[in-house]
């Protein structure tokens, strides 16, 4: 006799999502589209205002009323019960759903809930824990931080992150809390899937970067880069693809001032919080990508692969989290000697100076994005990680390739780009 077994179905459990400005929700959006295309069920549970993404109205979206990490944590258990799927992905990050700096038991405790519901349990680990620091409150919130993670890692079946380097970062508690083996890594695609580069000239020379605000992220040296390349090229443009917020944070409020400042103000745009799509498209508009993330040129940023995936090339930092295997100095990325305005003003500068330069750059930072950036690419290894079959038998339709073909920069899970 033979029986047949349902194709797994999941459900992802994201801190945010549309409307609200979250990598890690654009990325819960972009791997539901990927098991979707590949014939799985795919839903996201998170909080409000959390609603269907409108670039991707298939993608069932559902979200629970509380202030309260743990009443969030038991109401996403009880919809997910509710739609009975086979496997939860937790989108995991320490501060999620409004915990504060202590962090929150409430991820771990979904985890075990959703394992005594008979669930298997993937956590995707974004954040890892808080620096520690003297503060004796930062301290405490940091140690807790690393308990937590140590907790729901116990919980789940198995927990992944984004890069090598956090492996490395993760083992000393791994091993502390008597966990076997390793995590397993499953690299970020691109939160805005790319389109081809549309420039065709160099003049006015455009550079740009894609961002909202985080500490880790130097918007101070992109601006001062920028002063420089300005003073050298009048007519440059500077576009500030960013969603930053508005003046009420001081931080925030320094940015707006540090613009209004600028000798070159008048050809800097900040463009506001934009639709994905255009994003991509503003990107695919740039002639230079600065990649001003302090842990350097890395994996499990969403921005990065888009910049990538459209051939720009990138000048970047060689940091903590800067794989080597994959990022090659003037092969696929340039790297800036330092975190300066100046050490990255210079890089700019050599680049657009050196087509012959830029041009190799474009060509490399493309194949990394195809051989391992690249939803595609991504889908393979978190299918892989899990130990499930890339298409579920007999699901694939030629629906599903037909899907693929009919947009411009294809659906939700589509990695087809094409010239503009």
């Amino acid at each position: 006799m033979v029986v047949l077994v349902p194709a797994p179905s999941f459900a992802i459990a994201s801190p945010d999502f549309h409307p609200r400005t979250c990598g890690i929700g654009d990325h819960s959006l972009r791997l539901a589209g990927e098991l979707r295309a590949r014939g799985y069920s795919a839903e996201i549970f998170t909080r409000l205002p959390g609603t269907v993404h409108p670039e991707a109205p298939e993608v069932p979206v559902h979200a629970v009323a509380s202030r309260f990490p743990i009443m969030i944590a038991e109401g996403i258990r009880r919809l997910v019960v509710q739609s009975g799927p086979s496997h939860l992905v937790i989108q995991y990050a320490p501060h999620m759903w409004g915990a504060g700096r202590f962090g929150s038991l409430a991820t771990t405790w979904l985890a075990l809930a959703a394992k005594r519901a008979g669930l298997d349990v993937t956590v995707i680990a974004h954040e890892l824990f808080t620096p520690l620091l003297p503060r004796p409150d930062l301290m405490l919130g940091a140690i807790l931080n690393r308990a937590q993670i140590v907790g729901i890692a116990r919980a789940a079946d198995r927990l992944l992150v984004s890069t090598d380097t956090r492996v490395e970062e993760l083992m000393p508690f791994w091993r502390l809390g008597g966990l076997p083996g390793r995590p397993g890594v499953v690299r970020i695609g691109p939160n805005s899937l790319p389109q081809r580069r549309s420039r065709t000239t160099t003049r006015p020379r455009r550079l740009g970067f894609f961002s909202t605000f985080a500490v880790t992220k130097r918007f101070d040296v992109v601006l001062g880069a920028f002063e420089q390349v300005w003073r050298r090229w009048p007519d440059s443009e500077l576009v500030l693809i960013s969603d930053i917020g508005g003046r009420d944070s001081r931080h925030v409020a320094s940015i707006h001032r540090a613009i209004e400042q600028h000798p070159g103000r008048d050809r800097i745009r900040l463009t506001g919080k934009l639709p994905l799509e255009e994003v991509a498209e503003q990107i695919a508009d740039l002639d230079l990508y600065l990649f001003p993330m302090t842990t350097g040129a890395n994996t499990r940023s969403g921005t990065l692969p888009v910049a990538l995936g459209s051939g720009l090339p990138v000048v970047a930092l060689n940091g903590t989290e800067t794989d080597l295997e994959l990022f090659r100095d003037r092969e696929n990325v340039l790297f800036a000697k330092s975190m300066t305005a100046e050490a990255f003003a210079s890089s700019s500068i050599e680049i657009l100076e050196s087509p012959a330069l830029a041009e190799r750059i474009s060509m490399g930072a493309r194949r990394l994005y195809d051989e391992h950036l690249s939803w595609s690419r991504i889908g393979d290894a978190f299918i892989a990680a899990l130990g499930l079959q890339s298409t579920p038998v007999g699901s694939r339709t030629p629906d599903a390739e037909l899907a693929r073909a009919q947009y411009p920069i294809g659906p939700v899970g589509s990695d087809r780009i094409v010239a503009r």
